[in-house]
Order: C-alpha cells, then sequence, then structure tokens
C-alpha cells in the first residue's frame, strides 16, 4: 500500500510556558524561578530555558514566560513526570506559595521550528539581546498553514525588520490550545520602536493589499487575529540571537 504523504520527522521542539500572574505575586516567581528551580530543572533533566521574560503588555499581562528546547518529547514527558515528583520541588513551591494563589493560569505551547526561521537566523551571533522583546500569536489559514508562514516571511517580517526588529525565533504551533498558528519572537531597541513599527504595520498601504489579495484567493487572510505580549528580558535568562543556549 502507497503512502499519502512521506513520514514526517522532527528532532527539534520547543516548550513555550506562560503564567498569568496574580498581581503583587511577581517577585516570590523570579525567587523560584532563579534560584530553586535550575538545580531542579538539571536534577530531573529538563533543559535550561533559552530565555526569561516578564510581560507588562497583552491580553496575559502580568506574564511570566520562559522557553525550553527539546529533541525528544518522550524525554519531555520522562523529565516533568521526575520534576513534579521530586520532593525537594513539592517543598519549595508550597515554601514559596506561603499559602496563597500566584498564578491565575497557565498556557504551556509545544512549538516546531518554522520552516522559514532559517532566512532570519544571524550567522555566528550568539549575543544576549536586550531592548524591548515581542511575542506575537498569528492565527493562519487552518487549510494550509504554511501558506501564512511563506507571507510573513515574504512581507511582515522583513517590514518590522526594516524598522529595527530582530528576529530571535519564528514557529509553528504543532500541539496546545490553540492549533495552526504562527508565533514570532522579535526584539526591539526600545518600546518606542516596537509601538511605531506596530502601528505602521496596520496601516501600510503595501500590507493591506497583500491581505486584501488573500482574502479575494483564499477567502480571508492569510495572518489575522494577532495577539501581542510586550516582554521584558530578565537579567538571569536573557534570550540570545537565535534563541540560542547560553
Amino acid at each position: 500500500m502507497s503512502r499519502l504523504a512521506p513520514p514526517l520527522t522532527i528532532d527539534s521542539y520547543y516548550e513555550l510556558r506562560l503564567y498569568q500572574m496574580i498581581p503583587g505575586r511577581m517577585p516570590d516567581f523570579h525567587k523560584l524561578m532563579s534560584e530553586d528551580v535550575p538545580p531542579l530543572f538539571s536534577r530531573n533533566g529538563i533543559p535550561a530555558p533559552l530565555a526569561f521574560w516578564e510581560g507588562y503588555a497583552g491580553p496575559l499581562a502580568p506574564l511570566y514566560a520562559y522557553i525550553l528546547h527539546w529533541r525528544d518529547l518522550d524525554d519531555r514527558m520522562s523529565a516533568w513526570k521526575r520534576f513534579y515528583a521530586d520532593p525537594d520541588w513539592i517543598a519549595k513551591m508550597g515554601a514559596n506559595y506561603g499559602g496563597q494563589q500566584r498564578v491565575e493560569r497557565s498556557h504551556v505551547f509545544i512549538l516546531r521550528p518554522s520552516p522559514v526561521w532559517e532566512r532570519f537566523r544571524e550567522a555566528d551571533s550568539r549575543e544576549p539581546v536586550g531592548g524591548v522583546h515581542e511575542l506575537r500569536f498569528h492565527d493562519v489559514l487552518n487549510q494550509d498553514p504554511n501558506l501564512a508562514h511563506q507571507s510573513l516571511a515574504e512581507h511582515d517580517l522583513p517590514f518590522l525588520r526594516a524598522r529595527g526588529a530582530r528576529v530571535l525565533g519564528v514557529f509553528a504551533t504543532w500541539f496546545g490550545t490553540h492549533m495552526n498558528q504562527a508565533v514570532t519572537v522579535l526584539a526591539w531597541p526600545d518600546a518606542e520602536s516596537c509601538r511605531q513599527a506596530n502601528f505602521a504595520h496596520q496601516i501600510d498601504p503595501g500590507l493591506l493589499e497583500v491581505r486584501d489579495g488573500e482574502r479575494r484567493r483564499y477567502g480571508r487572510p492569510l495572518l489575522r487575529g494577532t495577539d501581542i505580549h510586550i516582554l521584558q528580558p530578565i537579567g538571569y535568562g536573557m534570550a540570545r540571537a537565535n534563541l540560542a543556549p547560553a
């Protein structure tokens, strides 16, 4: 029997974890993640996060976020199982909570690298990237998500990069609560550069023409409904160029 499609092989996954914080509890979470968690991650086989952020604007603010890189999802499941059963984690989490709720809601996304990310990688660059970071979730055409990634790479990301953005990562959702989204992580020199570029992006005649053409061809734009989170990089785990490990 012939295959309908060649077997899919993916050897790289990213786990993005977002925590919608209770106001006033962020300092406790910083202490937990910067002091208590790293040795427990190492002991239980969880890789060191590639970046930590604090989100101060967006639909989930105040937000705490970090991202992990996995080569194997079976390893991920085993590592988290060991971590959550670790008596030291249970003790440290209980002490950190102090009998009060700390997180309003958590969101976990398993991502795979977008096929267009390679176009925006910075060669031989691994330095920490400061400034203001931006996490974007783009709803994409469900019928063929790759078309949306191509449009993102040909139109939207070059437009933003020309106005000061550095592309730290481009992903597709693999599984989670919102499937078939494109996810981008951008870095800006400052908040004003980010604000001006986003405003220009919304009203640019060329991009509006692109979206109109997509609507005529596919019945809707390939990219729409973007959620934007404005993030502050955290010093104890600042993102590096290309989201390279420290």
